[in-house]
């Protein structure tokens, strides 16, 4: 299932890969989303990560990682999960798949493998205009039942046209 949901991850970020670049704004500038970030603290550890892909399929995915990129996304990686009609308002993080707001978390090093949170909120402040602006927080667990807490969480991401 973890293989499953891995998989599922990878293709709505090589998807949005794919979509983004399709762009029709003439941006020569090879860090077009260098304002974009989402950043959290778990147990202390501040985590800022630049660069933020965008993607969409039945939700939109804002997806963030510590590495070089999609091709290297280093050992821990985020994504916010929000309905395609995006509102301003704070709103329940659920667990699972059919969730309309959604934090998942993977990180090799806190030994999470694909995550959901089971709690948490995501309040958006910003959605019209080229980006969506807001704060989060969730609490995830791991299969070794291990849980860690997500606090400070704020994000700054482009919008789908």
């Amino acid at each position: 299932m973890k293989n499953l949901k891995f998989n599922l991850l990878s293709l709505i970020v090589i998807c949005g890969l794919t979509f983004s670049s399709c762009s029709s704004d003439d941006d020569s500038s090879n860090d077009q989303n260098a304002d974009t970030y989402i950043k959290f603290t778990i147990d202390g550890t501040n985590y800022n990560f630049e660069n933020i892909l965008t993607a969409e399929s039945n939700s939109i995915t804002f997806n963030g990682n510590n590495g070089a990129g999609l091709t290297d996304p280093g050992d821990t990686q985020i994504a916010l999960w929000l309905p395609s009609a995006i509102t301003n308002g704070t709103f329940d993080v659920e667990d699972g798949f059919d969730a309309e707001y959604q934090v998942s978390f993977s990180s090799e090093s806190l030994n999470f493998d694909f995550d959901f949170a089971e709690s948490g909120t995501i309040s958006v402040s910003q959605s019209t205009g080229e980006y969506v602006i807001g704060t989060f927080t969730a609490t995830v667990t791991n299969d070794d039942s291990s849980t860690i807490t997500i606090e400070n969480g704020e994000f700054k991401a482009y919008t789908i046209d």
